[in-house]
């Protein structure tokens, strides 16, 4: 069966199966003639580069398609990284230890969307963008209420508000959110901070239990999208945090957060997509369930085999945001995002986004 007659749940459990879990220990090997056609849903799934890789690395020859893809998502990586470093060194000429990047590295082969990041301070927002553009080497491509959008100088001509293609795009937050909604505080997270290798330069991101948390309340609210790159996300850092013995520290900062209803959501689906798939149950998942509050959660009418990106049903949705009311900096802003839809204008932008999210539904994908 070639890809141009698989359905989406055949494609899916094929990159599932492919890739296995842990990655790289998958057990099947697919044709040439399935990867040619994959290629595309792969790339859409966010797993593009760690899909041909695992082929590669299992002797599969590409096709012309599928090599061209791996090509370019190869360079885009390296010239994403690329990106990383100068936004790294320029940022810390006026705030090192200040700041720091979220969503944007990943544990394995990726092609991120963009390189989003935060200051400890959100006060400091303003000074730090005017000096990542004072000289030219990055520039301003858009700004939304707790967000400005700037595009690296080699990128001037060939990007837009859609990002496309990725790599030039720098997502500068006041506060992790959504228009005025606040769904990360930045003002407790200085303890999550670390710091990884790029280029030989160290870059600061934030540590597994933070940034696990992030990306779980993330997928939910706003995006209502869980994708199997979401899946490889979840199963690393939750082997990181293993590792590292931090259990008690992811439990704490969505707890801080508020974010416990959400990381239950991932983590539900996450056992889930184990149990159908690979046979396999984590030990961790069901003791942070407990330790969130949400013991032996279920996502209603979920089907682990299903085809991916799934959608999160309304429900879902909406107890995420009502959830994360508990926080006072989240409830602030939720009043704050309420008092600027008395703006006809604005209402209408906020009740198109709410019918994209909760009518059309919201399925995340690469660009």
């Amino acid at each position: 069966m070639t890809g141009a007659t698989m359905t989406k749940v055949e494609m899916s459990r094929l990159l599932l199966e492919t890739i296995g879990s842990p990655i790289g220990t998958g057990t099947r090997v697919p044709r040439s003639e399935e990867i040619e056609s994959l290629t595309e849903f792969a790339f859409k799934s966010r797993v593009g580069l760690l899909f041909l890789d695992e082929c590669l690395r299992k002797g599969v020859a590409l096709g012309p398609a599928a090599r061209e893809l791996h090509e370019s998502l190869t360079k885009r990586r390296y010239a994403t990284d690329d990106v990383i470093v100068r936004l790294t060194k320029s940022l810390d000429e006026v705030a090192k230890d200040e700041w720091v990047l979220f969503k944007s590295i990943k544990p394995f082969a990726s092609t991120p969307n963009d390189t989003d990041w935060f200051p400890f301070d959100p006060k400091r927002h303003d000074e730090l963008v005017r000096h990542l553009t004072c000289d030219g080497a990055f520039k301003l491509l858009e700004q939304a209420p707790c967000q400005t959008t700037l595009i690296e100088s080699s990128g001037e001509g060939i990007t837009d508000t859609t990002k496309a293609g990725g790599v030039y795009y720098i997502d500068c937050y006041i506060y992790p959110s959504t228009d005025y909604f606040i769904y990360l505080d930045p003002r407790r997270l200085r303890e999550y901070r670390e710091e990884t290798l790029v280029n030989g330069v160290s870059v600061p991101v934030l540590a597994p239990p933070a940034e696990l948390a992030a990306i779980m309340f993330h997928n939910v609210f706003p995006e209502r999208s869980f994708s199997i790159e979401s899946y490889y996300l979840i199963k690393c850092y939750l082997e990181a945090i293993a590792e590292r013995g931090s259990s008690a520290k992811f439990v704490q900062v969505c707890r801080d957060q508020k974010m416990e209803y959400a990381a239950s959501v991932n983590l539900a689906l996450v056992r889930d997509i184990d149990r159908a798939h690979f046979g396999i149950e984590d030990p961790a998942i069901p003791a942070l369930l407990r330790d969130l509050g949400h013991p032996d959660f279920r996502v209603e009418a979920f089907d682990p085999r299903g085809a991916f990106p799934y959608e999160f049903p309304n429900r879902v949705y909406w107890t995420t945001f009502f959830s994360k009311q508990r926080d006072r900096t989240s409830l602030a802003s939720t009043g704050n995002q309420v008092l600027h839809m008395l703006n006809p204008v604005f209402f209408a932008d906020v009740v198109k986004i709410i019918w994209r999210r909760s009518v059309k539904g919201g399925v995340y994908q690469q660009n």
